[in-house]
């Protein structure tokens, strides 16, 4: 379903039409690992049968890859986005002595009516935009194409993001799949020699203990590429993996928690209500074992598995959000993970889109009183210091809701 270029700016901007009903779930399988209330039915359908109704999750935009072209992007110097203080010459790092390096950056819109961005970064501007981006055939040998976003180096990186703003209550979901950044096991981990390091802004640190990219998640500020710390403090959820060595994250393996970075799937919200790491950001609350997990507990739901392509969404609705992964796990079998939590209560950071949503508990000095923060959606490798591999994506698709 495509909707006029002004509508699609109404809707993400101006936040949508005002909701009176409860969301409806999106038709996935049944989680057994997740405890709570049955999903409630689907409405009743409308009086006149002939006619569909008009109300409800309603798909804006979908990407599937098969009629666009990608464009080609041109290289141009590395503005250095002003993007706050943890940014890439932001003030954190500027008091440490750190300068940017010469690099390069575009950013190109596409899909129908332009609803989607991809910013991608480099350091060699000799490197074709098409080795970072491009519309590949299916890897699983399936009918179709699909969508490849590929670091060379682990100092290259790219992001998908919407257009514009989400509104107050949306939907997004996409395929992923195929991932090749790393296995978390000691050696390479998926780098080429080992020995790269996480410069200039945490030269120090060997970049090969981990590896990783984003299924999908939602900032509170526009996704673009930047050193890993900056966006340690934008994160309102997350489904991601990342892959590390020594491993300092726990597993569910289905019984027991054991610590474990092997192709590990993050499913997080950040908690607002401790200090904030200049170099962490906030605490992780883990969705892992059927349960949301103490604050600080770094714990991953499961393991993907290389050859697989899985589906992930998440959904904001009725002050929740909702994230859900489905597919071939490697200790869950096939199955769906779905995650659910109130984000006034659980002060998700920096979850309220307008002052009125604000809630006076989770204020702090960086969430103060009279702020407000929109959502964006991403997914891929924003990371311009760490993160090397490649992973397929297709299907990215933006429900809104319709009264």
């Amino acid at each position: 379903m495509r909707i006029g270029i002004a509508c699609l700016l109404f809707v993400l901007a101006c936040g949508g039409p005002p909701a009176s009903r409860p969301a409806e779930p999106a038709p996935l399988p049944e989680d057994a690992g997740v405890a709570g209330t049955p999903a409630p039915p689907p409405p009743a359908p409308a009086a006149d049968a002939g006619v569909a109704p008009q109300h409800g999750w309603q798909v804006v935009f979908r990407e599937d890859f098969e009629s666009s072209t990608m464009p080609q992007g041109a290289w141009s110097p590395d503005p250095v986005p002003d993007d706050g203080p943890f940014a890439d010459n932001g003030s954190f790092f500027k008091a440490q002595g750190v300068v940017p390096p010469k690099a390069f950056r575009t950013s190109v819109p596409f899909g129908d009516q332009n609803w989607l961005t991809a910013e991608s970064y480099t350091r060699n501007d000799q490197r074709p935009f098409g080795d970072l981006l491009s519309i590949v055939p299916d890897p699983s040998g399936a009918p179709g194409h699909v969508l490849k976003l590929a670091s060379p180096a682990h100092t290259d990186a790219t992001v998908i993001r919407p257009s514009q703003p989400l509104p107050s209550k949306y939907r997004v979901s996409l395929r992923v799949g195929f991932a090749n950044f790393g296995d978390g096991k000691p050696g390479l981990n998926g780098y080429t020699t080992g020995k790269e390091t996480a410069e200039p802004w945490h030269a120090a640190d060997l970049a090969n203990g981990q590896n990783g990219f984003y299924w999908l998640t939602i900032l509170d500020a526009m996704p673009r590429p930047h050193n890993n710390t900056w966006i340690h403090h934008h994160r309102k959820v997350v489904i991601d993996s990342d892959n590390n060595t020594p491993p300092w994250m726990e597993m569910w393996n289905g019984s027991s928690f054991n610590l474990n970075g092997e192709q590990p799937i993050m499913m997080i919200a950040l908690d607002g209500t401790q200090p904030v790491s200049d170099l962490y950001g906030n605490p992780f609350l883990s969705y892992s074992a059927g349960a949301w997990q103490p604050s600080g507990d770094i714990r991953a739901v499961d393991s993907y598995l290389p050859n697989e392509w899985y589906s992930a969404s998440i959904e904001r609705a009725d002050g929740k959000l909702t994230m859900r992964i489905s597919g071939r796990f490697k200790y869950g079998g096939v199955r769906t993970y779905t995650a659910v939590v109130d984000m006034a209560a659980a002060c998700v950071w920096h979850f309220n889109q307008t002052v009125e949503e604000q809630r006076a508990a989770c204020a702090g000095p960086e969430w103060p009183a009279g702020s407000a923060f929109p959502d964006w959606f991403m997914f891929g490798d924003p990371h311009n210091n760490y993160y090397q591999g490649y992973v397929y994506y297709d299907d990215v698709q933006l429900e809104t809701w319709t009264d």
